[in-house]
């Protein structure tokens, strides 16, 4: 499956919104402790100020802290709220009033439904992919007190008087209320990748409430759907985008991950218009990354014994893609379905093994 990635850099941006007010500070740091860098990032991106690092901050501390948890449900039920006004925003009330109202809701709907998209999408990532995982697991995050329960003491003090990760020995600073993400991990917390898909599914949906033609989070959804063994809801996830959308590359993924349930299913007839049309958009002169689907039809014809077809797609990839020869021959190798087929067409296979050097091997007999 090839992943959607976000259009904003996953580099951390520098800006966070002021502090409260002189008169505030003391009492909201006693009250808060490190709670109070999570709710300025949830702030920040409520404000438009939306980055990685916050994201991946959100949503490791709110998994460990019952009054941050408490605080993210508080914007997932302003989100219900919203989708409650609809007579405001559809309504037939047109006065200089109601339409800066409108106005104001549409840029809030907008706003949370990307709040909810990005940290349903790191949940959903967290199940699925194991370099986001890497990547959250170096996050440091602040938590409170009693997270810190049960840690070894010795540990405690070394990384209170280092101010670093002493299991990594990351040279990031951070405060005594911070930690890494991979001690959270270790101590058995965030490591319940069932439950990391349901909580992204959830929030995905809460996005989807607020904006049904949010299509990013609708191929998320989908996509969640489908590693949680839902084909049927995925490929209709899948289809409401192509439906919905006009946009290229926003129906290249939705064809993509159509076409990736109907293979993986074993409907290779239903996988190959997928595919074909994802190719025939021009998606893959747009984004060179959707060269997959001249691999997934070469694939396809092949298990379906059209082998006319497979080496046409075969051919495109390896002249249209000489950079990827040997990544695409590591996938060939690993489909032993494919030639299983081929062992009961040696003509094919020996003609095969001559085109392209290093993706299928020869026979003994031609040795």
């Amino acid at each position: 499956m090839t992943q959607l990635s976000s259009p904003r850099s996953e580099e951390p941006q520098d800006g966070r919104p002021p502090g409260p007010a002189a008169g505030e500070a003391s009492s909201s740091l006693h009250v808060l402790g490190p709670c109070l860098q999570i709710q300025a990032d949830l702030s920040a991106m409520l404000d438009g100020e939306l980055d990685a690092s916050s994201v991946r901050r959100v949503m490791v501390h709110s998994d460990v802290c019952e009054s941050c948890r408490s605080f993210l449900q508080g914007i997932r039920t302003q989100a219900q709220a919203h989708r409650s006004l609809g007579g405001v925003l559809h309504g037939k009330d047109d006065s200089p009033r109601t339409r800066q109202l409108r106005e104001q809701l549409i840029d809030n709907r907008k706003q949370l439904a990307r709040i909810l998209y990005e940290l349903g999408r790191g949940f959903v990532l967290m199940y699925t992919s194991p370099g986001f995982s890497r990547i959250v697991a170096k996050e440091p995050v602040p938590i409170p007190d009693m997270c810190r329960r049960g840690r070894n003491l010795l540990d405690e003090v070394q990384r209170l008087h280092t101010g670093r990760s002493v299991r990594d020995g990351d040279q990031v600073k951070f405060g005594e209320d911070w930690v890494v993400a991979a001690d959270l991990f270790e101590g058995g917390k965030l490591n319940d990748p069932k439950s990391n898909l349901e909580k992204g599914k959830r929030l995905l949906r809460d996005a989807l409430g607020l904006r049904p033609d949010y299509h990013e989070a609708r191929i998320y959804l989908g996509h969640a759907h489908h590693v949680g063994g839902e084909r049927t809801q995925a490929c209709a996830e899948f289809r409401a985008v192509l439906d919905g959308s006009a946009d290229v590359v926003i129906r290249a993924y939705a064809l993509e991950n159509l076409g990736n349930v109907h293979l993986e299913s074993g409907d290779l007839e239903g996988a190959i218009p997928c595919f074909q049309g994802l190719v025939e958009s021009g998606a893959v002169q747009l984004q060179a990354r959707f060269f997959t689907s001249y691999f997934n039809l070469a694939l396809a014809y092949g298990l379906l014994e059209r082998f006319d077809q497979c080496e046409h797609w075969l051919d495109r990839l390896h002249g249209e893609f000489p950079h990827k020869r040997r990544m695409i021959g590591q996938e060939l190798a690993s489909r032993t379905h494919l030639a299983t087929v081929l062992t009961r067409h040696p003509d094919v296979q020996g003609r095969f093994s001559e085109r392209y050097p290093g993706w299928f091997p020869r026979q003994e007999s031609q040795v």
